[in-house]
């Protein structure tokens, strides 16, 4: 006679739980080979995407002044003023850069011979005011020789980069143009590509990327000149020789965060104690720019800035490394703005936004 079963007792045992490990190692795979194949593109295509991006960020800076301006000459006077008035800059700022440059590479002789006058001051003070550091350096002889080279082979990757620079101004030029062109249809574009409730999504989230990197940009170039005009002035008051390029370069590694500050600093203070020597201009110059870049870094560029950027510091320095290991300097100038639009853009799906919060400073 059969009997029900009893509900308490299961009828069927639960399925062991299946290994989903082969899909996550295709899955892990998938994302290594496009990770590599987007480093090669990015590598490889460093000579067109840089002055694109580059053009791109002025293109967000001169957009207001565009509106403004086609009111009054019109949009083609308005576009062609702003696109040559830019590239113009650039092209001037370049040229500054080449010449000084070259001033400086042809004066690498005589800087040889000061690196070597430098070492032996150095190595007279150190025996007698402090003997072991005078033992160190001789057991380490051709010091002397050794930072001779290093100065001479620093200048000609420095002609190279101004050349560089140079020609990828007039590029940046041709690309605002069209940028600016395209400027003023991408609205229209974009309604009649799309459904107007995503139109409306896509022109709110251009919206925030170019409040954002406007805010950035606006700000950093407000406070890397405040930084390099009183660091000019001191250069020029001491006479340290190539002062307007020490003050360029100033201006342009200001806008990399952390590291670029070490190099405007030591830069232009090593060519004092070359030019100098170990006498009372180039500490006085040392002193002097070392306080221009505190007061500047601790009470003018916070006030200036403020959450200007809105990215944490561990962030800021991950992009540095990344940007500066694919583009060198150009990439780690141009780090924080990319790193802030992809910031604002993950946070406009559910799968990323977690991440992008994590990203931002708050």
């Amino acid at each position: 006679m059969a009997t029900d079963p009893d509900p308490a007792i299961p009828t069927r045992l639960p399925e062991a739980p299946r290994w989903r490990g082969p899909g996550a190692v295709v899955a892990a795979a998938y994302l290594l080979v496009a990770a590599a194949a987007g480093w090669y593109l990015l590598t490889q295509l460093a000579v067109v995407l840089r002055p694109l991006l580059v053009a791109v960020f002025l293109a967000y800076v001169l957009l207001p002044y565009h509106s403004r301006l086609r009111k009054r000459v019109g949009s083609p006077v308005s576009i062609g003023l702003l696109a040559g008035a830019t590239a113009g800059g650039l092209a001037l700022l370049a040229l500054a850069v080449y010449a000084g440059v070259t001033g400086l590479n042809e004066e690498v002789p005589l800087l040889k011979g000061r690196a070597k006058v430098l070492v032996a001051d150095a190595d007279r003070l150190a025996s007698h005011y402090a003997p072991w550091l005078s033992s160190a350096a001789e057991r380490g002889r051709g010091l002397d020789e050794r930072l001779a080279e290093r100065v001479a082979r620093a200048v000609p990757p420095m002609i190279n980069g101004a050349a560089d620079a140079l020609l990828e101004a007039g590029v940046v030029g041709l690309y605002l143009l069209f940028l600016l062109l395209e400027a003023a249809r991408f609205p229209a574009r974009v309604r009649g590509a799309y459904p107007p409730r995503r139109a409306d999504e896509i022109l709110h989230l251009a919206g925030q990327i170019n409040s954002s990197v406007v805010s950035y940009l606006k700000a950093k170039v407000k406070a890397s000149l405040v930084l390099a005009a009183p660091a000019g002035l001191v250069l020029v008051a001491f006479g340290v020789h190539f002062a307007p390029l020490w003050a360029i370069l100033t201006f342009l590694c200001n806008f990399v965060p952390y590291v670029g500050s070490v190099i405007a600093y030591s830069l232009p203070v090593g060519f004092a104690f070359l030019q100098y020597g170990f006498v009372w201009e180039p500490v006085t110059v040392a002193v002097l720019l070392l306080a221009t870049h505190v007061i500047s870094a601790t009470m003018v560029e916070p006030t200036i800035l403020g959450r200007a950027v809105g990215l944490s510091p561990l962030v800021i320095l991950a992009a540095l490394a990344f940007w500066g290991l694919l583009w060198s300097l150009p990439g780690m100038v141009l780090a924080v703005p990319l790193t802030c639009v992809a910031v604002i853009v993950m946070g406009q799906f559910e799968a990323t936004r977690p991440l992008a919060r994590m990203m931002s400073g708050e």
